[in-house]
């Protein structure tokens, strides 16, 4: 009887090692497939774009033009996120920074400032290959960025339909 438990656990962890071999191929795989995409090339051209500091550069010589910029230079990292890992989550997540990086960026001057220390491109590049290597913490991040970004999204529609019931309000008591 012993031998056979021997065995069958013998099995179990060599389908459990050939389990591992293959997960491990499989991320390599998935890695190179992607840094041979173009969209890849240019998530680490933005990746670059953050590291140099050109977002606030910019966006103090040419107000807008850097906002403008750096979020365009997110969306290859959106489209491997929906098209090429097939995450929606991972794809939300990195609408949630880039929005964010939008919105602050906007604000006169002080936007500038904060471009210089949020960077939005660096993260999506790192969240790309940290869901493609399944790191937890990265999965971890990428979780609270989009619980975060939900709760925002609401408070934002509800804000909106706050100000347009106001707007029709007022619109009422002066025309009504």
């Amino acid at each position: 009887m012993g031998k056979v438990v021997e065995l069958v656990d013998r099995n179990s962890y060599d389908r459990n090692v050939a389990s591992v071999d293959r997960h491990l191929q499989d991320e390599a795989y998935m890695m190179e497939k992607l840094s041979r995409s173009t969209a890849y090339k240019y998530v680490w051209i933005a990746k670059k774009y953050d590291d140099w500091f050109l977002d606030p550069i910019v966006g103090f010589f040419l107000p807008a033009f850097g906002d403008i910029l750096s979020s365009a230079a997110i969306l290859p990292a959106f489209y491997i996120a929906l098209t090429k890992i097939r995450s929606i989550k991972l794809a939300f997540a990195i609408l949630i920074i880039g929005a964010i990086d939008m919105l602050v960026g906007a604000i006169p001057t002080v936007g500038d400032i904060v471009d210089a220390f949020y960077k939005a491109n660096k993260k999506a590049a790192r969240w790309i290959v940290g869901y493609v290597e399944k790191d937890p913490y990265v999965k971890e991040e990428v979780n609270q960025t989009v619980i975060w970004g939900s709760v925002g999204l609401v408070i934002l529609i509800g804000l909106i339909y706050l100000c347009f019931s106001m707007i029709m309000g007022l619109y009422h008591w002066i025309f009504g």
